[in-house]
């Protein structure tokens, strides 16, 4: 009996024992991993301390800022950038200037321009320089090695319409492009390389070119306010052609300005002469020689912004003005709406293109029109081909086109509309036939960038380059860029 009450008691003690031990180790486990154990007050301790140590390497940055505005001197010595300008002084510079941000980043800010330093001091975010008229681009960074990366290169022959990988990691998109392999640039490749090579850099236009207020077609000119305003490459409704043919190209000079017309039905031929034309005369002493966009230049622009936007190059839908981007803008912007008409009998489908720009809140993208919210409110008056907007034979659906940078969410590092809007000129170009052979003479192709307002961003992103169109060809979702290069 003795030794029975002696095994209940010592098996007592071990379940004891046992509860014990469970309640020391779920105390235990508690101090160390509980809400309040160590482990969460070591958490707390390094997130304070890292907190702490980003606080102190922000006020060591601002201090160092302050002090390098204070002497006016970057990190490596030059001119701080936020000492060559401000708000819109309009006060120009007599001569190029060398200068750096508070990161030590170069930049060059030419003869008879200011840094608009309102808008930002940083390399990386942009930087916006401006001349006495107003025109508005954007530093690029570059170096030799990213230039010479995006040189031309003979392309597969190819045209899958799949996204292709052309330099690096960055999906491209290549349409009616990679098959024809006798693509060139006829930009001065020598002396812009130099240029970027001595400089560390380029000017992007801010916004896509604009039309000059001295234009016959231009919609800020006097005598058109209260009459048409919208001018289409078709002379026999009335309106005069956007391709400068009826006036000397000499004579106009594209704007790199905001809520501007943007100048579309224009084809490459001219888009290179006015893009010349833009920095000469007047303004030649200015520091800088002027062009239609080189695709170098478009894809190292590219390039740097997709250091900020992950995917830009693939898809861009949300960056743009595009056919399948609805966004409703919330306020007044300079706009036309187009409209395209589908039969319904046949399916053939033609624009009924826009007479006049109007000022509202607009909603982007396609949209189908009804009698009430179509042929009821737009009369055949508002379109240059009106007699074309029979509901009774057609359906319809309205597409917006945008005045330069009108919506501030289509701004990539201060640039606006390189994705959608208008398709973008460049000047590459190939004469090559449908058998993909190349050749020296007969048509003449050249390359556009980009997307327009017509497309989607996912076909049409950023980085697309589509070869299918003459120079002497002319569209409504087709303009241009100028690029400035610092003269040597």
């Amino acid at each position: 009996m003795i030794r029975k009450k002696e095994r209940g008691i010592t098996l007592i003690a071990l379940v004891v024992t046992i509860i014990v031990l469970i309640i020391l180790a779920t105390v235990s486990i508690n101090i160390v991993v509980g809400e309040n154990g160590l482990i969460k007050k070591a958490q707390q301790a390094r997130d304070a301390y890292e907190e702490s140590s980003k606080r102190e390497v922000e006020g060591l940055n601002t201090m160092l800022e302050e002090m390098m505005k204070e002497t006016g001197k970057g990190p490596h010595g030059l001119p701080l950038v936020d000492t060559l300008g401000g708000g819109s002084s309009n006060v120009v510079l007599e001569s190029t200037v060398d200068a750096e941000d508070v990161y030590g980043n170069k930049i060059v800010v030419p003869r008879g321009f200011f840094a608009r330093t309102d808008l930002g001091t940083k390399v990386n975010d942009g930087i916006v320089i401006e001349d006495k008229q107003g025109n508005q681009f954007v530093w690029v960074p570059c170096t030799e090695e990213q230039y010479k990366k995006h040189e031309y290169k003979t392309p597969n022959e190819d045209d899958t319409k799949e996204i292709k990988a052309d330099d690096g990691d960055n999906p491209w998109k290549t349409y009616y492009y990679r098959k024809y392999v006798d693509w060139k640039e006829e930009s001065d490749i020598d002396k812009n390389k130099e240029s970027v090579k001595n400089n560390g850099g380029f000017y992007i236009g801010r916004y896509e070119a604009g039309v000059p207020d001295n234009a016959s077609f231009s919609v800020n000119n006097e005598s058109n306010k209260s009459t048409m305003t919208y001018y289409t490459a078709d002379a026999s409704n009335g309106n005069k052609s956007k391709n400068v043919t009826a006036e000397s190209v000499t004579k106009l000079k594209p704007v790199s300005k905001q809520g501007m017309q943007a100048w579309n039905y224009i084809n490459q031929t001219n888009a290179v002469e006015v893009s010349k034309n833009m920095y000469s005369g007047a303004e030649s002493s200015y520091g800088v020689t002027s062009q239609l966009i080189d695709g170098i230049a478009w894809d190292r622009t590219v390039d740097w912004l997709g250091e900020s936007y992950t995917n830009i190059a693939s898809e861009s839908s949300n960056y743009g003005n595009y056919n399948n981007n609805s966004t409703q803008l919330s306020e007044d912007v300079l706009y036309a709406q187009h409209v395209w008409s589908t039969a319904k009998t046949g399916g053939a489908t033609t624009w009924v293109i826009a007479n006049k720009y109007k000022k509202g809140k607009p909603k982007l993208g396609a949209e189908n029109l009804t009698d009430t919210d179509g042929r009821l409110k737009y009369t055949a008056a508002d379109y240059t081909n009106g007699s074309n907007y029979n509901t009774t034979t057609h359906t319809f659906s309205k597409i917006i086109e945008l005045a330069t940078g009108s919506v501030s969410n289509f701004k990539l590092k201060n640039i606006y509309d390189m994705a959608g809007n208008m398709y973008e000129w460049t000047t590459e170009t190939g004469y090559h036939n449908t058998s993909s052979s190349a050749t020296t003479t007969g048509t003449k192709y050249a390359v556009l960038r980009g997307g327009g307002f017509s497309g989607y961003g996912t076909n049409y992103p950023v980085s697309c380059r589509n070869g299918v169109d003459t120079t002497t060809f002319t569209y409504v979702t087709i303009g241009f860029r100028v690029v400035l290069y610092i003269k040597q």
